[in-house]
């Protein structure tokens, strides 16, 4: 009995050995501290971010987007780690982004009060909400006060848009709106019907052709809107050309000149776009208007531009002259319905 204690005392005591591929809890490092902080600082910087996308409304642009770690499992020490440097590098991007507008919008707000003290050092200059990080439509737009008239005597003053444009409702299906020359055709198809063979129904047929040449004339009878509506645009520039015309008589040259032919050239425009209009409608003919609107152009630019003879030039006007006219008739006739000239509609 004394020898066995006295070999016990002599024996070193050694854990046992867990096999290869076992895994307990006994033997692995504890990472559940080392988790925790980590989810607690990402908490943090995501909720740092969430303030400043929060804060940049309504400034786009901004990215603040973090990548993953893949799908849904227990992320690593490392992977978390990872997480939150690249949360922490992002928060640093959008802050320096945000601090970046913010000084150049700061800087158009101060160009706004500049433009509102001296509009006309910032012709045509326009600051939209969105460049000073608010949310709408509005501008500031920089612009003469009469048109080309304000723009010559330096009237320049600063316009606020009046906001986003109202909604609109819902459209028709695309098939369903028939344009004008749809609806032209369709017209011109039903009146020139003819009838089948001769008998009763002859008349009923000689009454419906009636009937589409009568509806084809009272189209024309009304004169043709314009493409802008009812907005009276040809009415105000030969307004403004007359009043040029007029004030540059009194105001000495060469700004007294160009003001002269800029009313001369707004005037001509102005009757020019109303001849084009009736005339392709089929409402009142001006074949000789728009013909010699092509033909004296093609003179003068000969005369002036280049060194031909007189008489050639002459002959090339009233080619250019003799030819549109024909053109310009054929085009009037194919629209008024075989009528060669209408003085009234």
């Amino acid at each position: 009995m004394p020898e066995l204690l006295e070999r016990a005392e002599l024996q070193e005591v050694v854990p046992p050995v867990p096999p290869e591929g076992l895994e307990t809890a006994l033997y692995q490092h504890d990472e559940r501290a080392a988790r925790a902080d980590l989810r607690r600082q990402i908490a943090a910087m995501e909720l740092a971010l969430a303030r400043l996308f929060g804060s940049a409304f309504p400034r786009k642009g901004i990215d603040f987007a973090v990548a993953g770690m893949g799908g849904p499992r227990l992320l690593s020490v490392d992977e978390l780690e990872r997480i939150r440097d690249e949360l922490a590098s992002r928060i640093q991007g959008v802050r320096a982004d945000l601090h970046e507008r913010a000084l150049v919008e700061e800087s158009n707000r101060e160009l706004i009060e500049r433009m509102t003290a001296d509009p006309a050092s910032y012709k045509w200059v326009r600051v939209y909400n969105e460049d000073i990080g608010e949310p709408g439509c509005k501008n500031w737009h920089v612009k003469p006060r009469w048109g080309p008239l304000g723009m010559l005597m330096g009237w320049w003053r600063v316009k606020i848009s009046s906001g986003c444009p109202l909604a609109e409702g819902q459209r028709p299906p695309r098939n369903q709106m028939a344009t004008k020359r749809q609806r032209r055709k369709r017209r011109r198809r039903h009146g020139d019907a003819r009838p089948a063979q001769p008998g009763p129904s002859a008349v009923v047929v000689d009454g419906a052709q009636r009937r589409g040449t009568a509806r084809r004339r009272s189209v024309h009878e009304e004169r043709p809107p314009a493409p802008w509506g009812s907005f009276p645009l040809s009415e105000i520039v030969i307004f403004v050309g007359v009043l040029l015309l007029i004030v540059g008589f009194f105001v000495p040259p060469p700004q007294g000149f160009v003001m002269i032919a800029v009313g001369l050239g707004l005037a001509s425009l102005a009757g020019l776009e109303l001849s084009i209009r009736e005339h392709f409608a089929g409402f009142r003919s001006h074949t000789l208007v728009l013909a010699a609107a092509v033909g004296v152009p093609v003179f003068g630019a000969l005369f002036v531009a280049t060194m031909i003879p007189t008489p050639i030039c002459v002959a090339a006007g009233l080619v250019a002259f003799g030819g549109s006219a024909w053109l310009f008739t054929n085009a009037f006739r194919r629209r008024s319905g075989g009528a060669l000239f209408r003085l009234r509609g």
